[in-house]
């Protein structure tokens, strides 16, 4: 895409330098290339250790591939933007076309990955008013927050010089819309999984370990993703003369990519962990049809309480197994 006409020598020597401007942009996108190497290990590993059910599986083909395309659409904007008209703000006068396609990207990886966390919530199956309503606002939240975003991608076609100098407030208002809502939306679902989770309750000392561990997992990856969507809404709205909201948006989407798939790999470490002792964890592909919820039934040693499906506490088929209880998990 070719730039606008020029910004005005006097502006530029008024406003920030070269180096002020383009630095922070040059280390996030650093930081996007390791994160996105990172990612293509996790997509690695897990396609050699598991094989869940084709739909997990395709999703997560999906979250591979559109990730690797959106790094590439980075690359090329950090070419254009920083290469041909090197020390020129020329170029901000206009936003590429490819990089109005990558923030599409992130809109529909963000999305992806609530609505596979929303999945996972269900397949716990917590009874009751309240999970119903937190799985459905989740739902609602992050359909307004991708509604937004698709806003916003909308506007960066129509206008393509009011984005980067003299921001469209138009813009402005559904990309706060859509980081808003996004970050909303992740607070609750990882509020919503550590009330389901600490619900089921054993009184297996080592079967709640287990659900610890899975709610550690849980909030680790709440923070990081609602910590990377406030900082993007600051950094968006407090800095609208840097691009310092540029760096942090480009990594968004690696750090959704990367916790969607570090939780599809931490059932390694999980039975790892538990494999040993009187209960043991072991990986299974058996699906067992009858389903139990923990903490409704009691029984004694020796009895099975019940056979838990295979997505229950967001941890695809795990088998927990003691001297008194069989759950897939």
């Amino acid at each position: 895409m070719s730039a606008t006409a020029p910004v005005p020598a006097a502006a530029a020597a008024a406003g920030p330098s070269y180096a002020q401007i383009f630095g922070p942009v040059f280390w996030g996108f650093c930081v996007a290339l390791i994160l996105c190497g990172v990612t293509a290990l996790q997509g690695y590993l897990y396609f050699t250790r598991y094989n869940d059910k084709l739909g997990v599986r395709l999703v997560a083909s999906m979250m591979l591939f559109l990730d690797f395309l959106s790094m590439a659409l980075i690359c090329q904007s950090m070419y254009y933007y920083m290469l041909p008209h090197f020390g020129s703000f020329a170029p901000l006068n206009a936003v590429t076309s490819e990089l109005s396609i990558e923030c599409l990207i992130s809109a529909v990886i963000t999305f992806t990955s609530q609505m596979y966390f929303v999945y996972q919530l269900h397949m716990v199956k917590s009874p009751g008013v309240t999970a119903t309503v937190m799985k459905a606002l989740v739902v609602v939240l992050g359909i307004v927050g991708l509604a937004g975003a698709t806003g916003c991608v909308g506007m960066m076609f129509a206008v393509p010089g009011n984005i980067f100098m003299h921001r469209n407030r138009t813009f402005a208002i559904l990309a706060g819309v859509a980081k808003g809502f996004g970050a909303a939306a992740d607070i609750i679902a990882t509020v919503a999984m550590c009330l389901f989770l600490n619900s089921a309750k054993t009184g297996i000392t080592r079967t709640s370990s287990l659900l610890r561990s899975l709610m550690h997992l849980v909030i680790n990856r709440g923070i990081l993703v609602t910590a990377a969507q406030i900082l993007l809404l600051i950094t968006f709205f407090a800095t609208s003369g840097h691009l310092y909201w540029l760096a942090v948006h480009i990594n968004t989407t690696k750090l959704y990519v990367n916790t969607f798939f570090g939780m599809l790999n931490a059932r390694s470490a999980l039975q790892d962990r538990y494999a040993s002792g009187p209960m043991s964890v072991t990986a299974s592909s058996t699906l067992n049809s009858r389903r139990f919820a923990f903490g409704k039934q009691t029984a004694s040693a020796g009895e099975k309480l019940g056979d838990l499906d295979a997505g229950d506490y967001a941890l695809n088929e795990i088998r927990v197994t003691t001297s008194s209880t069989v759950a897939e998990i």
